[in-house]
């Protein structure tokens, strides 16, 4: 595990020598954890202490309103972070690991202390803060401006390339929780994508055709 973080920081910060002390700090503050799949990172109003980043596997961030009904948000790949963790006392997602994932928690009592002293550090949270602005704009549009059946396609989509496969092993019940729908939308749905050849179902399968 020691090798995956220092592999990520040198590709992090590729210009930066190995005795940088932005470097030796990185490896030395943080910790870097393993979590399983479905296990929870941070849960919604928990304290925030650290700034999590992934160095493998993938982490799925969520939204849930006071009904307890949950909105997908994002994910989370190698090399990026959840910025929403910096901008708050108290969390205000969830974030859930998609797969066996392997994190680094760096502690938010050093981060501003970085910002000043480190314009690499300081440019490598800029750039996170705009992809998941980017991100967060692209669940908008979504929710304001396409209908069910592309917010399935797309949503489907997103997570063959986040698996790297055609056949996701993932349910109806699934599929309709992360996008805040019912189960019986989501199958009727699949249903009409089958019969043009979009898909093929199985059960708890779903396998993109095209």
């Amino acid at each position: 595990m020691e090798n995956n973080i220092e592999q990520f920081i040198q590709n992090s910060f590729p210009t930066l020598p190995l005795d940088h002390p932005l470097k030796q700090e990185f490896l030395s503050e943080g910790e870097l954890i393993s979590i399983d799949e479905g296990e929870f990172l941070i849960d919604l109003n928990e304290e925030m202490t650290f700034v999590p980043i992934v160095t493998n596997g993938v982490l799925k961030v969520t939204r849930e309103d006071d009904e307890g009904n949950e909105l997908f948000l994002y994910y989370l790949e190698y090399g990026e972070t959840c910025t929403i963790s910096m901008m708050y006392q108290e969390s205000a997602v969830r974030v859930t690991a998609e797969e066996k994932s392997l994190v680094y928690k760096v502690p938010l009592t050093i981060i501003n202390d970085w910002m000043a002293r480190f314009p690499e550090w300081r440019d490598f949270v800029m750039h996170a803060y705009k992809v998941r602005f980017d991100g967060l704009l692209k669940a908008i549009d979504e929710l304001a401006f396409k209908k069910m059946d592309e917010r399935l396609i797309n949503y489907l989509q997103k997570v063959r390339d986040i698996k790297d496969t055609d056949l996701l092993h993932i349910s109806h019940s699934e599929i309709a929780l992360n996008l805040n729908t019912s189960r019986e939308v989501i199958s009727r749905l699949l249903k009409q994508l089958e019969k043009i050849g979009k898909v093929k179902l199985g059960r708890n399968k779903v396998e993109l055709l095209a």
